[in-house]
């Protein structure tokens, strides 16, 4: 009886110190609160002055002390275990950020990207009347270039690539506010001095951060937005949790890439032995909806996947709707052709958006074509199943309604994008696609998954320049040399994630194989999916500890 009660005390010491976190961190970051679905901080930025960076970072490790001397953590049950396992990586991550790698002091973007994201969430995502959303949203406006101002003053030296990629985002700052602007407008002509005054000092904001940079920044340029082996070699043990080294992955992502160019050209020549794979999809670019019907065939085939998933019983389907919407006016410029935008784990409306951008009709015709080249018929499924059902929707919803608060937080790329991506290839292997050519395009999709293993290694360990990934992209691929060089900056930004996809479908793959080994015949594709999604967004070795315990 005195182990028992032992136990709980642990457990109860652990809630409320994973509910601190929770609340503490959301404070810190109130535009990450707003993605979440918190809506305390809507009026708010984040403090990335450098002595915001000193109080996070205090209280980060003060935090980090009294959880690693207060719990003894095998007193926990498995569940709360996977809690504390995914708490410890993000406190190392954070702190990592702050003292290390000092994010805030070589990163311009982060800032120039925080302060748009704050506007765009209270646009875009209906969680309240617009009446309600649009105070935060002017107050946020207000407060941009105090933000912005403090996130400049933390910054040190900063690599060029950075620099110029932190130029380019904000100078799309003050068009972005001006549309923001003219929709309010629209909705409250009566307020049009407090909306016109705010508009005027969030793009003032953006102009001023970015004259900062030109001037100041440019001239204490330097050094190499690399992060080096050593640091990616730590990424990939403390936050995805893998024992996967550099060198491990950069022959997996050449071996991924020469074995899915072989099924290409298998695939091509049992389809059509006089051309290659490459003129096929060049030729089935050319079959696609009619200009005004893009978001009809969309919505189309969101229904048709969602019902296919039910029918076959693939995965259990959150009560959560997926809206296949227009692209909003002010986000356009950013996204040429679709996006996703997930449901907060704590917002009350449950739906996630499927934004379609619209054909410009106003634009020549060869320009139509070139965007409505992007909507093939035959590539069409492969974007829904990725983005819809069974893929982003369907797992985000699911993790938005499991465990706890911290576990609705967690979102580990390997998982999430493991995940759609594992689910292109399953409906395959379940006989979704119809169009001949969606076999093509789901594997040149692969093809672009694998390329970023290696890119991904050779751009953050040094082995590979800027130009040279553009071209790797560009003549393994087949991406447009303007889309490969944005490919390549996020890339450059976002150390081991573009090789999550890959990285993480493969781990599925063989955690669904182990599982059946296991279960023999008792092993049920739907039941693996259900426990799987059960676990949340959670790294996938955090998974697997659950996982056999559910399914027994």
């Amino acid at each position: 009886m005195p182990i028992r009660s032992s136990m709980l005390e642990t457990e109860k010491a652990f809630a409320s110190l994973s509910e601190e976190f929770v609340e503490v961190s959301l404070r810190q970051d109130p535009v990450a609160a707003t993605l979440a679905g918190i809506h305390d901080y809507d009026q708010l930025f984040p403090d990335h002055s450098p002595d915001g960076q000193r109080e996070r970072g205090a209280w980060l490790r003060d935090f980090e002390q009294r959880l690693t001397a207060g719990i003894p953590w095998e007193e926990l049950p498995t569940v709360q275990r996977v809690d504390f396992a995914l708490l410890r990586s993000k406190i190392s991550i954070a702190r990592a950020e702050l003292e290390d790698l000092k994010t805030f002091a070589r990163n311009p973007v982060r800032a120039a990207e925080t302060a748009l994201y704050g506007i765009f969430l209270l646009m875009a995502r209906p969680f309240a009347p617009l009446e309600e959303r649009k105070e935060a949203l002017l107050a946020r406006l207000m407060a941009l270039p105090d933000y912005l101002e403090g996130a400049r003053t933390s910054l040190q030296q900063v690599p060029p690539l950075y620099l110029s990629v932190a130029i380019e985002v904000a100078s799309s700052g003050p068009s972005f506010v001006d549309e923001v602007m003219r929709q309010l407008l629209q909705s409250f002509p009566g307020e049009a001095e407090r909306i016109e005054h705010a508009a005027g000092r969030g793009r003032v904001g953006f102009l001023t951060y970015q004259e900062a940079l030109d001037r100041d920044i440019r001239a204490r340029a330097g050094g190499s937005f690399a992060c080096g082996q050593r640091w990616m070699d730590w990424r990939l043990e403390h936050e995805h949790l893998v024992p996967f080294r550099c060198a491990d992955l950069e022959a997996l992502g050449r071996e991924q890439v020469a074995a899915t160019l072989q099924e290409l050209e298998n695939e091509a020549r049992s389809l059509d032995p006089s051309r290659s794979w490459q003129e096929q999809i060049a030729a089935a670019k050319s079959r696609h909806p009619e200009p005004l019907r893009v978001r009809e065939a969309y919505l189309a085939e969101v229904e048709r996947a969602k019902r296919f998933v039910e029918e076959k019983r693939i995965a259990p389907i959150p009560k959560a709707p997926l809206e296949v919407a227009d692209t909003p006016p002010f986000e356009r410029p950013t996204t040429p052709y679709a996006a996703y935008l997930a449901p907060a784990p704590f917002d009350e409306d449950p739906t996630g958006w499927l934004f379609v951008t619209p054909v410009d009709t106003s634009k020549p015709r060869e320009i139509q074509e070139q965007q409505l080249q992007a909507h093939p018929l035959a590539g069409l499924p492969i974007t829904t199943v990725h983005e819809a059902y069974p893929g982003h929707h369907l797992q985000v919803a699911s993790a938005n309604q499991v465990g706890s608060r911290l576990r609705r937080l967690a979102d580990s790329p390997m998982l999430c994008e493991g995940w759609a991506l594992y689910c292109e290839e399953l409906m395959h292997q379940q006989g979704y696609y119809r169009e001949p050519e969606s076999r093509l395009y789901q594997l040149k999709e692969l093809l672009f998954r694998a390329c970023r293993i290696v890119l991904d290694v050779g751009l953050q360990t040094g082995g590979m320049t800027f130009e040279q990934a553009v071209d790797y992209l560009v003549k393994t691929a087949l991406v447009e040399p303007s889309l490969a060089e944005s490919e390549v900056k996020r890339y450059a930004l976002t150390p081991t994630q573009p090789l999550s996809y890959l990285v993480g479908k493969l781990l599925l793959l063989e955690l669904r194989d182990e599982t059946r080994r296991r279960l023999g015949s008792r092993f049920v594709l739907h039941d693996f999916h259900a426990a799987l999604l059960a676990s949340g967004s959670v790294p996938l070795t955090l998974v697997r500890e659950e996982l056999s315990e559910r399914l027994k």
